[in-house]
């Protein structure tokens, strides 16, 4: 009987402290909480204003140095504009550069070119990259004739089935960078008569050098192409070999 006393006591104060942690937190502890919130809310929005009104100096700054910078370049504009007279004016209509390349021979990347002398047909390279033209030559030799300096060498590849020695007044001497050397290459110069198919047919200056480890035996550069040709570098052999009337002449 005390037993189930003691036992129903301890159930009674177990009920009072669950009934007691159920009404918690009470209305004063509600009313501190939100307070407390509303402030640390109150607290940020000052911040947020605060860097908003930062922010905002900051991008009226960048404007005013941005401005800065386009009157300046302004400024050097109409200098310049005034010291070129018909700066504005200049016009280049699309006949007019239509024009300009009407009358200009269409080549491929690689054409049969005639040189004379020897009076023979080469295959050459089209390269707009190149300056000067170059030609496959060994066994250069040096020789005066009527005071002038000359030049002996043979013109010889090793797809040519025949080569051919030949002497041509010396022009001068150019200096060739090549990434294979640190050292540039001196190379003399000649000039010799070059026709591309039949409408194309030039005195042309070439440097002498051995090209037989290359492709073709002469590369065809700008100097002979400037002004008259337009290079279509998708094709090859647009033109036909040259014929030429002289019957001494080789084919």
């Amino acid at each position: 009987m005390i037993i189930r006393s003691a036992f129903i006591a301890a159930l009674s104060s177990l009920s009072l402290t669950i009934s007691g942690c159920a009404v918690w937190p009470s209305q004063e502890h509600v009313a501190v909480t939100n307070a407390s919130i509303a402030e640390q809310i109150k607290a940020h929005c000052s911040q947020l204003s605060t860097s908003s009104q930062s922010t905002d100096k900051l991008e009226i700054s960048l404007i005013k140095e941005q401005q800065k910078q386009l009157n300046t370049m302004n400024e050097q504009l109409e200098r310049i504009i005034a010291a070129t007279p018909g700066f504005l004016n200049s016009e280049c209509s699309a006949d007019q550069s239509n024009d300009a390349y009407k009358n200009r021979t269409i080549v491929g990347s690689k054409e049969w070119i005639y040189v004379s002398p020897p009076g023979h047909h080469y295959q050459a390279r089209i390269d707009s990259g190149a300056a000067t033209s170059s030609l496959s030559a060994v066994d250069i030799e040096y020789f005066d004739r009527d005071s002038e300096r000359w030049v002996r060498f043979v013109l010889q590849h090793d797809d040519e089935s025949e080569s051919a020695s030949l002497e041509a007044k010396l022009i001068r001497h150019v200096l060739i960078k090549q990434s294979s050397s640190p050292e540039p290459d001196r190379r003399p110069v000649v000039s010799l008569t070059v026709q591309l198919g039949n409408d194309l047919r030039y005195d042309t200056e070439f440097t002498l050098t051995d090209r037989s480890q290359m492709t073709y035996p002469i590369l065809i550069g700008r100097e002979f192409l400037r002004d008259i040709t337009l290079i279509d570098v998708g094709r090859e052999f647009i033109h036909s070999k040259y014929k030429p009337k002289d019957s001494g002449d080789k084919q």
